[in-house]
């Protein structure tokens, strides 16, 4: 009995123990409860565009499901599992308050949740920045990254460089910059309800300026010409090895660039192209700009474009050009060979071959004389300009090549006529053969006769006479000699030379220097007398004409030639010597082929030998070659012009083409056509080049 009751009580206890009072018994209940004590942590106030804290519930009892009501502001969520409430709000919301229902299959338990969104001011606004910008060139869209709140506005100041925008709603930066624009701050405030922000946007817009605008210029076909286009970068500086390369739709240009950089610029080479055919070109030229010598990496400004105007010329002349005359101030007329009376044929100017165009183009008469088809030159003064072919001596209009006035010599019993000279108001110029050669002398204005006085020839042609402030001065002669006259038309004196064609003194205030060949000597202006000879033993007299004229330099110097035997085979055809007049000696002595009378300027003499065929810079001290230029073509055989020197370009004519070089390059910049025989030159103070061919005589606008 008593074990039995034992275990009756144990089980009796347990049951208790596992159930509970109120679910075995006692209370007459339905066996489960529904949750209870259900809570948040409330207000919540959440920011738009931020996360929030993830939202647990606090609950009694079991929960099967969690609901709310109405619906959670945009952006939020509750978990109907777990009831926590996540997410990040996307739009404001006043205070609300919103009813959360915890429940199972017993009941359920609510909690009324007080949440309020707000709008957050936007952050941590930014570009990318700085930033450069090429002008001309849709750029990249540039957008913005930000913190926060979103945003309702942007805006910017000041203003953004011309033809750029920011979109107000998106704070994209658009467009195609215009104008150029130094390195600046541009503010841009980003901004909403709650707040604004702000970035330091630094911005460029750069460009590269070429110099010149256009490039211009007449091109002897067959020649590679030159053009130089100084690029200078405008807000930033070339990175890398500054190179180039060039296109235009024509092949006008080689794509090959020589780049000589500057400290903060650059210098292009452009060349044309050899075989582009005759005709007249005008187009754009597009520079790329490379930071490499492949040229494959791009400069910050990629490329330049340049307009162009290009004749490529054979025979045809590409049209008459008439302006305005305008002189040059301080530059004297070109009166004699070789310009003046030294024959150094100097111009002191600077010129811009981009500005050459042709003028007005006459039919010219030839003044035959045996390796000089060709030796009339052009003498200009005051507006006109004097040539002489045929048997005419003729007064030109500089400005149209108009006829003013003519001398026909026909009527002398052997006529002829030779290169004239003009000065202080008269025409000299020598005329007639063996007993009618005479100095003539006539009016410049008119050309009414003033004088004419008889000196004898022997069949010989001259140079233009030399006329110096004491004197006019000439060779001729039955046996030859040289000539002095004053103004008046009366003889000062006559000396005896070796009997040699084609030449004409030198002049200055103290002398009149002859070189015949063997010889130079120099003369008193007034009387005659000899005051210097000094001999020339390489002399070889094989043509009886010297084709040129003494070229005075400084200090007693005088450069001279036989011309005329250049054209003799062999590499010593004659030589170029310097004579020193104060020390009665021959200073130096070049062999070589000497062709024509050199210019001289600034220390330096610039000779066209043809063996090497080649233009000569010598210094003048010592002889010694500083540099040369070459014919760019194999049709360049020979020089057949004299040498005319300015500040910066030095012109020089063959066969084929009269040429241009540059000083400093020693580069071909301008060509003309001057094919078969070449042409004589002159230079106008009124800027105007003359070309005196053996078929016409052209007048090139220099400025």
């Amino acid at each position: 009995m008593h074990t039995c009751f034992s275990r009756i009580a144990f089980i009796a206890l347990t049951l208790f123990a596992m159930c509970g009072l109120a679910a075995c018994g006692g209370g007459g209940g339905s066996g489960g409860s529904a949750p209870s004590a259900l809570s948040y942590e409330s207000p919540l106030t959440a920011m738009v565009g931020t996360a929030i804290t993830a939202l647990a519930p606090t609950v009694t009892g079991s929960v099967t499901s969690y609901s709310v009501s109405p619906g959670l502001p945009a952006g939020l969520s509750l978990d109907s599992t777990r009831g926590v409430i996540t997410g990040t709000p996307t739009a404001a919301a006043t205070q609300a308050a919103y009813t959360l229902t915890a429940k199972n299959s017993y009941g359920s338990t609510t909690f009324s949740l007080l949440i309020t969104v707000k709008i957050a001011p936007p952050s941590a606004l930014s570009y990318p920045s700085p930033q450069m910008y090429p002008a001309g060139t849709a750029i990249e869209p540039l957008m913005p990254s930000s913190a926060g709140g979103p945003v309702a506005k942007y805006s910017v100041a000041p203003a953004l460089p011309p033809g750029l925008a920011i979109n107000s709603s998106t704070g994209e930066i658009t467009g195609s910059p215009t104008t150029p624009v130094a390195t600046a701050v541009y503010v841009v405030t980003a901004q909403n309800a709650a707040g604004v922000t702000s970035f330091d946007l630094s911005l460029a817009v750069i460009t590269v300026t070429a110099t010149p605008g256009t490039l211009s210029r007449m091109v002897a076909g067959s020649t590679p010409v030159t053009m130089a286009v100084t690029v200078v970068p405008v807000g930033f500086t070339f990175t890398g090895t500054l190179s180039a390369k060039a296109v235009d739709s024509a092949g006008v240009f080689s794509a090959n660039v020589l780049v000589a950089p500057g400290a903060s610029s650059g210098t292009l080479v452009l060349t044309t192209s050899t075989t582009v055919p005759t005709g007249h070109y005008s187009s754009t030229l597009t520079i790329s700009l490379c930071a490499d010598p492949a040229c494959a990496v791009p400069q910050p400004v990629p490329s330049v474009t340049v307009p162009f105007d290009v004749n490529v010329l054979a025979g045809t002349w590409p049209g008459d050009h008439i302006t305005a005359l305008n002189a040059w101030p301080g530059v004297a007329d070109w009166t004699m060979f070789q310009g003046g009376a030294a024959h150094t044929g100097y111009v002191p100017v600077t010129i811009d071959p981009n500005q050459f165009s042709t003028r007005w183009r006459l039919p010219a008469a030839v003044v035959a004389s045996g390796q000089y088809p060709n030796i009339s030159g052009v003498t200009t003064a005051g507006g006109l300009l004097y040539v002489a072919g045929g048997y005419l001596l003729s007064a030109r209009n500089e400005s149209d090549g108009s006829l003013v006035w003519s001398h026909d010599f026909s009527a002398l019993a052997f006529p002829s006529v030779n290169p004239p000279a003009v000065a202080n108001g008269a025409v000299y110029v020598m005329a007639g053969q063996q007993s009618s050669a005479a100095m003539y002398a006539f009016n410049a204005a008119d050309g009414s006769a003033i004088f004419n006085s008889p000196t004898g020839a022997q069949w010989e042609h001259y140079l233009a006479p030399t006329i110096g402030p004491k004197g006019i001065y000439t060779n001729s002669g039955a046996g030859g000699g040289l000539y002095a006259f004053a103004a008046s038309g009366q003889q000062l004196f006559f000396d005896n030379l070796a009997q040699t064609s084609v030449w004409t003194p030198a002049v200055d205030d103290t002398g009149v220097y002859t070189y015949t060949g063997g010889l130079l000597q120099v003369y008193d202006p007034q009387s005659g007398a000899v005051l210097t000879s000094i001999n020339d033993p390489s002399f070889t007299n094989t043509t009886y004409e010297l084709g040129g004229a003494p070229v005075l330099g400084p200090s007693g110097a005088v450069f001279v030639a036989n011309y005329a035997n250049a054209a003799e085979a062999g590499p010593n055809g004659n030589s170029l010597i310097k004579f020193d007049v104060n020390g009665k000696t021959i200073a130096w002595q070049i062999p070589g082929n000497f062709a024509s009378t050199p210019a001289y300027a600034k220390g330096v003499l610039y000779a066209a030998n043809d063996n090497p065929l080649r233009l000569e810079a010598r210094a003048e001290t010592d002889g010694s070659l500083l540099w040369s230029w070459t014919p760019p073509t194999a049709v360049d055989l020979s020089f057949r012009s004299e040498v005319l020197v300015t500040d910066n370009l030095v012109f020089v004519g063959t066969a084929w083409a009269t040429y241009a070089i540059d000083l400093a390059t020693h580069q071909t910049v301008w060509s003309y056509f001057s094919y078969p025989l070449g042409a004589r030159l002159a230079m106008s103070p009124n800027g105007i080049l003359y070309l005196n061919a053996t078929d016409y005589l052209a007048a090139i606008n220099l400025k």
